[in-house]
């Protein structure tokens, strides 16, 4: 820890993947900056989130790989998995950005970075007043990126049994013999499928009638029957009475009468914004009903001179919003004109294959009143799929007619976390749907099938 100052310029308070780049950029400038994060640095996504589940999920991809070898013509005997040897070689990744991002900023030279957790505690004239400890500094500015935390959802039982939940999942060394997961949103599914690859049997609970909500109803129906393609027990529409502890194990009381019964208990449902515990009533931050800091379309919360980025400010839960929101703040305090103000959502599930999305779903779009098209393919009739033996999937095009624009996308399938891209593309620089029409691809590619798509657009 080093406190070069007690006045600064901005005080940054959590560092995940805004707090911290945003602080690099305002030092850069000159100015007397300080980031307060309590816990390992980087937040969620590298911590427990994105980077480290998906180096697991190469290690399922790679056992799963294996086991389905023989139709390639690759026949491998006795695979096995290693669980330890996996999170092991997930430790060392994730420890080496850890460890590489912490000491930078901890022995950074003009950078004050503080390992406390920091609350806003009122105003001294212009300034504010940020308390961690028994020490209390003072910013012109603040900046908040605290980002959002797991949070089980009210079910009977619950609190007496040792649950998992995505951190704790994490670093579980032997693969249990049933996992039983609550949840059937992206947490739910990708970690699911990884531990079914690990050699878990794993049973999904979803109370909705499809997994996934948000998504359209049919591409949720479709991830889940690729699940189920794969044995994993996948049930919506399913109500929990209660959980209690079994001996080591866990049984899940379900409204029907059936008595689940598991070796261990992922919890995978419910997130809130760490908003509740950093004093924004001291200065006047107002929050939603939800506990998401209320910005304008540059992060300025409710208090002049203190921002919000991230996780908490409720516009996109994910390390590629959080990232593309310190750029436009840094642009805005550099007196730039970027702002947040129309940023089309895109994000993806990381099962094996992915989804890709971008804008609105089919279902959206006709509520919204558009005049839509829409194209499909299945991925079982893509060339590139039939060549890699990959074939689960569908794409979805969905076009505005009278404005020519594409509006929204899905590909689930092969590549689908990467091809979205493209169309995400298309979108940003508001490029007219019909140019797809002439696009020249490679081949042979998924995307390769974006103008077949358009091609095939009909009246929705």
């Amino acid at each position: 820890m080093a406190l070069h100052h007690t006045e600064f310029d901005t005080i940054v308070i959590g560092g995940g993947q805004a707090g911290p780049f945003l602080a690099s950029k305002l030092d850069a400038r000159g100015e007397k900056v300080a980031i307060f994060q309590e816990g390992p640095f980087g937040g969620t996504c590298l911590n427990d989130g994105c980077r480290p589940t998906k180096a697991l999920r190469a290690s399922a991809h790679a056992a799963h790989a294996a086991r389905t070898a023989a139709p390639y013509g690759v026949h491998v005997e006795g695979v096995s998995v290693n669980m330890a040897e996996a999170i092991d070689r997930k430790d060392a990744i994730i420890d080496a950005w850890r460890d590489g991002a912490t000491d930078y900023y901890e022995n950074h030279e003009t950078i004050s970075y503080v390992t406390a957790r920091a609350r806003l505690t009122g105003k001294d004239g212009d300034h504010f007043l940020v308390t961690f400890d028994d020490t209390t500094v003072t910013a012109a500015r603040v900046i908040l990126n605290p980002g959002a935390r797991s949070v089980p959802p009210p079910i009977k039982g619950l609190d007496a049994v040792d649950y998992l939940d995505h951190h704790t999942l994490l670093d579980l060394k032997e693969a249990p013999g049933h996992l039983i997961v609550i949840g059937g949103s992206y947490i739910g599914l990708e970690l699911g499928q990884v531990w079914a690859r690990f050699g878990s049997r794993v049973t999904i609970l979803e109370h909705g009638d499809h997994v996934i909500a948000r998504e359209d109803p049919d591409m949720s129906d479709a991830i889940a029957q690729m699940l189920r393609d794969e044995g994993l027990d996948v049930r919506t529409g399913v109500q929990i009475d209660s959980v209690e502890a079994d001996g080591d194990g866990v049984v899940v009381a379900l409204a029907s009468g059936e008595r689940l019964a598991g070796d261990r208990l992922l919890v995978a449902a419910g997130r809130v914004p760490n908003s509740d515990d950093l004093g924004l009533d001291t200065v006047g931050v107002k929050t939603d009903k939800r506990g998401y800091i209320a910005t304008d379309e540059h992060f300025l919360t409710s208090a002049p001179g203190i921002y919000a980025v991230g996780d908490v400010n409720g516009r996109g839960a994910f390390t590629h919003t959080s990232y593309r929101d310190h750029e436009i703040l840094a642009d805005h305090l550099a007196g730039g004109d970027q702002s947040v103000a129309g940023r089309i959502p895109t994000y993806a599930l990381f099962t094996d294959p992915p989804l890709g999305r971008v804008g609105m779903t089919e279902t959206q779009a006709r509520e919204a009143g558009l005049n839509i098209t829409v194209g499909n393919y299945e991925m079982a009739s893509l060339t590139r799929a039939v060549l890699d033996g990959i074939s689960p999937g569908k794409m979805r095009l969905v076009v505005d007619a009278d404005a020519d624009r594409v509006v929204g996308a899905a590909f689930f399938g092969l590549h689908g976390d990467e091809v979205i891209q493209a169309v995400s593309l298309l979108m940003h620089v508001d490029a007219p749907a019909s140019a797809l029409a002439t696009w020249l691809p490679i081949h042979p590619t998924v995307a390769e099938f974006l103008p077949t798509i358009y091609g095939g657009l009909e009246p929705a």
